[in-house]
Order: C-alpha cells, then sequence, then structure tokens
C-alpha cells in the first residue's frame, strides 16, 4: 500500500498511535447507485468522530459550545481511499492530534471494517479564529495539554 505523504512513520506505528474512534455502518444514503460508500461520505464520518473527541475531551460541550469567543475551522481537508466499502458495513473511524501549532491543529483519521482494514485515511489542518475578527487566535495552554494527551511521543 502507497503511504499518503502525511504519513510519515511506518503505517503500523501511525496506526496502533490512535486511541479515540467513533463506529458508524455506512447507510443507504450515504452509497452510489452500486451500493458503494459514496466519496463524499468520509468527510461526514472525519467530522462525526473530530466533534466526538472535541466533546471527550471536553473542547466543546454536547451543544458545541467552546468556553472562548473561539472557533476553529477547516483550513484543509484530505482523504486517501485504500479498500472498498460497502453498504451496511459497519466501521471504526479514529481521530488523533498530530501536531499543534499556536493557532492550528493538525488531526489524522483513519477508517477501518469490521476485520480491521485500512478503508480510508484522512488529515484535516484546523485553524482557531476570533468569531468576531476572524483573525487566529493561539489555543489556551490547558487546550493545547489536551491535545498533547493523544500525540504519541
Amino acid at each position: 500500500m502507497r503511504l499518503p505523504s502525511y504519513i510519515e512513520e511506518p503505517f503500523e506505528e501511525w496506526r496502533a498511535s490512535f486511541r479515540f474512534y467513533v463506529e458508524t455502518t455506512v447507510r443507504f444514503s450515504e452509497t452510489d447507485m452500486f451500493g458503494h460508500m459514496n466519496n463524499v461520505t468520509p468527510f461526514v464520518y472525519f467530522e462525526e468522530a473530530r466533534i466526538a473527541f472535541f466533546q471527550k475531551t471536553g473542547l466543546v460541550d454536547k451543544r458545541m459550545k467552546r468556553k472562548r469567543e473561539t472557533i476553529t475551522v477547516v483550513a484543509n481537508l484530505q482523504c486517501d481511499y485504500i479498500k472498498q466499502v460497502e453498504i451496511g458495513e459497519r466501521l471504526r473511524v479514529y481521530v488523533k492530534p498530530e501536531k499543534v501549532g499556536s493557532s492550528s491543529l493538525i488531526l489524522h483519521y483513519l477508517g477501518e471494517n469490521e476485520q480491521q482494514e485500512p478503508c480510508f485515511t484522512g488529515a484535516v489542518t484546523m485553524v482557531q479564529i476570533d468569531k468576531r475578527t476572524s483573525k487566529p487566535v493561539p489555543f489556551a495552554v490547558e487546550e493545547k495539554e489536551v491535545f498533547k494527551l493523544y500525540i504519541k511521543v
């Protein structure tokens, strides 16, 4: 398997470094006329995993309210498809912080089927901005510490 450029370590090491996931089942509305998962569906799964991760870590509450007057927006998002996925398949979608900058955050994703076969991977660069000015705002020290708990050292 050819690795995407954002995976810099051996795949099995990268794969083993994930500690958080959500489970989902591929629904009819997420497939094409052949019963294969539509190519935009992993992006929806990435978002669901990211929101669940932010909620679990306390970075947002259950209603997606932040404790600060900032929002975190997507600056770049990509997906690499490895294996076809069909309607009804159960998946685990893993998410982990890969790198924390001053006001930016890179997350990695891995989608696996029930046989623990990788089906897709992804990466997102997010930037925290002020809600009023749309200017980048550094993450609080406490937020960075939460992210670092999930980053493989």
